[in-house]
């Protein structure tokens, strides 16, 4: 049986990035779990917040730099970071070794669906549609240091002009 890009376990992002889906947030729990693999000087996502999401970053192999709230720090393996709902952070592989992190976000929100879309996408991230899947979430996912009176109706407009 072949297995349809949507249902795929294993996604590689344009960034280099290797994301296994180890449990979707599609399944009865409600929980996505991910093994990533970091490629070594790898900027990651900018600073951002998840309006009810809880996320946990651990290292499994590597080091990763973490930033929660105005603290930053460098995860060694075994070390852990949790990401409370509506807190800013950011995660970033600067080092020269990459990194195998697991993640999990709880409940599940569009992450999943994000990684998807940026795993079909190729080089060019689909802005238009990550878009349309944060305001299809009810705008869970807001970009720090941009008022979300700003972020909305941009978020709104660009997922208007996604043909998908």
């Amino acid at each position: 049986m072949t297995e349809h890009p949507e249902d795929a376990r294993v996604l590689h992002l344009p960034t280099g990035e290797t994301v296994t889906i180890l449990r979707s947030g599609r399944d009865a729990d409600g929980v996505l779990e991910i093994e990533g693999l970091l490629p070594p000087g790898l900027a990651g996502p900018p600073r951002h917040r998840h309006r009810a999401q809880t996320e946990t970053f651990t290292v499994l192999e590597g080091r990763l730099r973490v930033t929660v709230g105005r603290e930053t720090r460098v995860l060694r393996v075994g070390e852990t970071a949790v990401v409370p709902p509506t807190v800013v952070h950011a995660f970033a592989n600067p080092f020269d070794e990459p990194a195998r992190i697991r993640a999990t976000e709880e409940p599940a929100g569009p992450l999943e669906e994000q990684f998807r879309a940026l795993a079909r996408a190729g080089r060019v991230p689909p802005v238009r549609e990550l878009a349309a899947i944060n305001v299809r979430h009810g705008l869970p996912f807001a970009l720090a240091g941009v008022p979300e009176a700003v972020q909305r109706p941009v978020w709104r407009l660009l997922a208007r002009l996604h043909r998908g």
